[in-house]
């Protein structure tokens, strides 16, 4: 009797670890720190992607996505753009080491990147597949996850806040438009004093006599 109150008291106890959430800390949903490479965030400047990252080997200028940025290139097959205005647009990833939250890395499963990151249907752009994640609360920064088309494995991995589309980047420009256009409030308020222009005199005529 107390054998079998024994072995019915252990399987009571197996169910219930099976039962109890796994993982609990990598539940599917964005993080902040997936807008991360490396150390470096997504809209960091300059001097913080350096500081992370080193010195790159070389930079060139280029256009993406309709942006021209100066593109940082490392070691190992990872780049970092930045903006006129010097901060981290783009991160593009080629290096298969590379893991990013719970052990994401190239060839990771479709399963495993949902598991991760959230259920999200495939995208197109330009002609390939893609989980696209858009970070909350910031519109413009994505998560780009390239997954084969058949397949559904992980091809590659970009973290960028560069518009993905024509419509994306109009809104862009309009924002950008905003800003520039705005006032500095320091001299909002101020009227320019003309005292000391003294005042214009009405021109001349002088006849002109043939």
């Amino acid at each position: 009797m107390q054998r079998t109150l024994g072995i019915f008291t252990a399987l009571v106890l197996v169910l219930a670890a099976l039962c109890l959430p796994a993982g609990r800390s990598e539940a599917a949903g964005l993080q902040d720190a997936d807008f991360s490479c490396r150390g470096a965030m997504l809209g960091a400047s300059e001097a913080e992607l350096f500081k992370a990252w080193g010195e790159p080997l070389f930079d060139r200028t280029e256009i993406r996505q309709g942006v021209t940025v100066k593109v940082y290139v490392y070691k190992d097959h990872y780049e970092a753009a930045v903006d006129k205005s010097g901060h981290v647009v783009d991160f593009l990833i080629k290096n298969d080491r590379y893991e990013a939250r719970n052990g994401i890395r190239l060839g990771a499963t479709s399963y495993w990147i949902q598991k991760t990151y959230g259920k999200t249907e495939r995208q197109r752009l330009d002609g390939a597949a893609y989980y696209i994640y858009t970070r909350e609360g910031h519109p413009h920064d994505h998560l780009l996850l390239g997954i084969d088309a058949q397949d559904g494995y992980l091809t590659s991995m970009r973290i960028t806040s560069l518009p993905l589309t024509e419509e994306e980047a109009e809104k862009r420009a309009l924002e950008d438009d905003a800003e520039e256009g705005e006032l500095d409030p320091r001299f909002a308020e101020k009227e320019i004093d003309t005292s000391a222009l003294g005042k214009a005199e009405p021109p001349v005529l002088k006849e002109v006599r043939p």
